[in-house]
């Protein structure tokens, strides 16, 4: 119990000694937010000066590790991926999170069993926890901004009929539409207030919320921006398009939910069967938890299965 103690007190020592070295990187944003704000009400040219520090967005507190991260692709997509998430946390402090999680499950792992095997899956999927909560926090906005999209559509259309801009359309959007896709279109109409291009803050707008829907719209956009034609009724067409792939993906899902079922319990019926023999005769599967060969052998069935469930997974998305 004593060493437990000791790395978790080292753990949390570290953790604080982090912390304290990155505290002052926040108040200091925030003071540089301030100051730009107050440069552009008294700049005539203020538009590449927003831009450009739009663009540069942290990577980690510490500058050095900044610097290095920012040539690092992988670096880079992470960020983006939670820009997407919109968790306000850098690349650092999300591996650092992960490093802890992955550090206590190994430890806890540690404290019920001598199997290194264990410790290290433990530790593995505890490190996997933070990227799998960003990937499912990315996952959950997209589908909510999906499901607002079709009447952010209608409502742009309206406008465009009572003859409003289409920036002030966007704006309305911002105004009218519940979050994310208010803040991702009052992101879009800041840009564009600030000088840049309508297609340049569309396709930005497309790589933060990389969806096949929204970037049908911003096609139909700037194509009916270059060869002309009515924009409200093409964006009216497009809601219609989104609303009808949605019903056809329900009626799908209705159609197939006996085969998904199946499929799923399929998958867990081996996990189930296993946990359910230990219970009823231990004795039997004591040399499978036990015995180093037989650990072998978990490690094996998991992969397959989890390779298993890849495939079904696979075979069941159907895209429309």
């Amino acid at each position: 119990m004593i060493p437990f103690l000791v790395f978790i007190f080292c753990l949390f020592l570290s953790l604080g000694g982090y912390l304290i070295a990155t505290r002052g990187s926040d108040a200091k944003r925030r003071r540089l937010q301030q100051r730009l704000s107050e440069a552009l009400l008294h700049s005539a040219n203020t538009e590449d000066v927003e831009v450009v520090l739009a663009r540069q967005e942290l990577m980690s507190e510490i500058p050095w590790l900044n610097r290095t991260l920012v040539h690092i692709q992988s670096a880079v997509q992470l960020k983006r991926v939670l820009d997407q998430a919109d968790l306000h946390i850098t690349v650092t402090r999300l591996f650092m999170f992960s490093l802890m999680a992955g550090l206590l499950a190994g430890l806890a792992a540690s404290m019920l069993t001598v199997s290194l095997l264990i410790i290290i899956v433990s530790g593995l999927v505890g490190a996997a926890i933070p990227f799998v909560h960003v990937w499912w926090t990315r996952k959950r906005r997209f589908d909510n901004f999906l499901e607002h999209l079709p009447d952010a559509l209608e409502l742009m259309s309206r406008a465009l009929s009572a003859g409003h801009a289409f920036s002030e359309a966007m704006h309305m959007v911002s105004v009218e539409m519940p979050e994310p896709i208010a803040t991702e279109f009052r992101k879009t109409y800041e840009e564009q207030n600030f000088g840049l291009s309508l297609k340049l803050a569309l396709e930005n707008l497309t790589q933060r919320i990389p969806l096949l829907d929204l970037r049908l719209c911003v096609t139909a956009v700037l194509i009916q921006r270059d060869t002309g034609g009515n924009l409200a009724e093409i964006l009216e067409k497009v809601a219609y398009t989104i609303r009808e792939r949605f019903r056809i993906l329900g009626d799908l899902k209705t159609l197939t939910t006996s085969s998904r079922m199946s499929a799923w319990l399929l998958c867990g019926l081996p996990i189930g069967v296993a946990f359910a023999v230990t219970a009823l005769n231990p004795e039997y599967m004591s040399i499978l938890w036990r015995d180093p060969r037989g650990h072998i052998l978990i490690a094996v069935a998991l992969m397959m299965q989890m390779t298993g469930m890849l495939i079904v997974r696979k075979i069941l998305k159907i895209k429309i």
